[in-house]
């Protein structure tokens, strides 16, 4: 092992993938090498690229035997474009794939050594399963090694994908397999248009162009379909031809809408938005409530598997009609509303003000009387409402914890690091949508107290006297954060206020098995359940149940 070098050739047999999407080997049975491109049990040959202490990392050099896991992508620009990088993997194998990065968090990061993972509950669309989709312009074109050394290849106009570790470089996309061929026509018609107006596309560098972002929502239960152009300042003229012509050549787009943003950020998201034709919005029907999805707001963007996650996570919780729930990082008041008919009352809090407004508009869509909606920082939140219950400010404290970083753990041979706590902006993670005056640095943004529409945190539980008290407590909390979970703080903040049960939903079984870690001082998990909303991708749902130990 020793005589290992860079560029040298060697054979591997891949065992496993890790989370970040390679390959897993070890040469001669002992130093791990990670590998890109590859499926379990492919038998390969590698060209190390990068040789560590404790591990080496290769490119994929030959495959000697194909795994019987191995099947033919779909899209033609696999392996290129970042999106479904299991495209080439049977979905059969995808799911145990997930299920095993599900057992990694738990185990390496959370410390759960024991804990069982039961299997991924599958997406019965593996492909087309999206209800929105977001394409970036550019003026720099990444060439496909087809393209590479053609004569008249067009490098000045592009509509689609990021290339990793490339920030201008945006990949030419015809076809995409995760939206509808709606979309796809979407995609070519705007292509199209634009670049035969030989109109201008928005640089990083200069910061000036027109053309900055392309986002295609489709309601999978009613059929509705908005199309969001992003642009940098407005032109009605040529704004209202591209209108005419998308409503004469793709009716089924019900909302056009332009959204006008010179915001230095790369996301696809605008304060200000011009309705140009529709109402501006789509609704979405879940468990047989309906949502309205405007341009800017979160929603889980795999409507037949958000269905089957919200009615584990409700089923999980065992409701019996009593409780009052308190749901955190609420959105849109998406989970309140589905489970508004099996409890008392709910209490959603998040941080966006938009999104609380959407929450409200639901609840009165739906006419669903036992939810409120507060827009506030949730640390801050449930600062007050453990403040409220114990009856005097709680003394802060950061945990110390031997829990590891994620998601060094995750690939097997690397040492562990001592614990980090990422709080990325919700907006670079495409989570929650924040308005400009709530975008900030960190996961938990803090407002200025005069943001806050609310002082007291809870003035739905009222006795019978009509006086605000916090004699109703809060049976249940939800937690379904960002990707970068909680903040610590506000998981000493759960610890004292002893709820009965946590139901918490993730996008991120590291984050998620870091957060449950160190709620284990008073909470014992007492089930849980892996969803698959994203086939093809390595991104994973887990929804866990926490009940309060007897002893306390």
């Amino acid at each position: 092992m020793n005589t290992l070098k860079k560029d040298d050739i060697v054979e591997l047999k891949i065992e496993d993938i890790g989370a970040e999407g390679r390959g897993i080997g070890r040469y001669n049975g002992e130093l791990v090498v990670f590998v890109p491109a590859v499926v379990p049990g492919d038998l390969v040959k590698v060209k190390i690229s990068k040789l560590k202490k404790k591990f080496a990392e290769a490119i994929l050099y030959e495959i000697i035997e194909a795994s019987e896991n191995r099947v033919k992508p779909e899209c033609e620009y696999f392996g290129t474009c970042n999106g479904c990088k299991m495209q080439n993997i049977s979905y059969y194998r995808q799911l145990e794939i997930k299920q095993n990065i599900v057992k990694n968090a738990f185990n390496k990061i959370g410390g759960f050594k024991d804990i069982k993972i039961p299997e991924v509950i599958g997406s019965d669309d593996i492909y087309f399963y999206r209800n929105k989709l977001e394409f970036s312009f550019s003026n720099d074109r990444w060439l496909e090694k087809k393209e590479i050394g053609k004569e008249n290849i067009d490098k000045n106009f592009a509509v689609g994908y990021h290339i990793p570790r490339f920030i201008e470089k945006i990949l030419d996309i015809k076809k995409c397999y995760l939206l509808s061929e709606i979309s796809n026509k979407v995609l070519n018609l705007t292509r199209g248009f634009f670049k035969d107006k030989n109109t201008s596309v928005y640089s990083t560098k200069t910061h000036a162009g027109y053309l900055r972002f392309l986002t295609v929502r489709r309601s999978v239960n009613t059929g509705e379909v908005m199309v969001n152009l992003i642009t940098y300042d407005n032109n009605p003229k040529l704004i209202n031809e591209y209108a005419a012509l998308l409503q004469k050549k793709i009716p089924e787009v019900t909302t056009f809408v332009n959204s006008l943003t010179n915001s230095k950020a790369q996301v696809a998201l605008a304060d200000n938005y011009n309705t140009v034709y529709g109402n501006g919005y789509i609704t979405e029907n879940i468990g047989g409530y309906e949502f309205k999805i405007t341009p800017n707001a979160f929603f889980q963007t795999n409507s037949k598997q958000c269905e089957k996650l919200f009615k584990f996570a409700a089923d999980m919780a065992e409701f019996n009609g009593s409780e009052n729930v308190l749901d955190l990082y609420c959105g849109c008041g998406a989970i309140s509303i589905y489970i508004s008919g099996k409890v008392n009352k709910i209490y959603g809090v998040e941080l966006s003000n938009e999104s609380i407004e959407m929450a409200n508009e639901n609840s009165k869509l739906n006419k669903t009387a036992n939810c409120e909606f507060i827009a506030m920082d949730v640390k801050e939140f449930l600062r007050m409402v453990a403040s409220s219950l114990h009856g005097k400010p709680l003394q802060d404290r950061y945990f110390k914890s031997s829990v590891t970083s994620p998601p060094a753990p995750l690939l097997k041979g690397e040492g562990e690091k001592e614990l980090k706590l990422p709080f990325e902006n919700r907006l670079a993670e495409g989570s929650y949508p924040l308005s400009s005056k709530e975008r900030g640095k960190g996961g938990e943004v803090h407002k200025p107290d005069s943001l806050y529409n609310v002082v007291n945190p809870a003035p739905f539980l009222k006795g019978e006297g009509g006086k605000d008290s916090m004699d109703s407590k809060f049976d249940v909390i939800i937690l379904d954060p960002p990707r970068s979970g909680i903040h610590p703080k506000a998981a000493e903040y759960l610890l004292q206020y002893e709820a009965k049960r946590i139901i918490y939903v993730s996008c991120n079984p590291a984050t998620q098995a870091r957060d449950i870690a160190l709620l284990r001082e008073k909470y014992e998990i007492t089930a849980i359940q892996p969803v698959d909303m994203f086939p093809h991708t390595f991104h994973i749902e887990n929804v866990v149940r926490l009940d309060l130990k007897l002893r306390y």
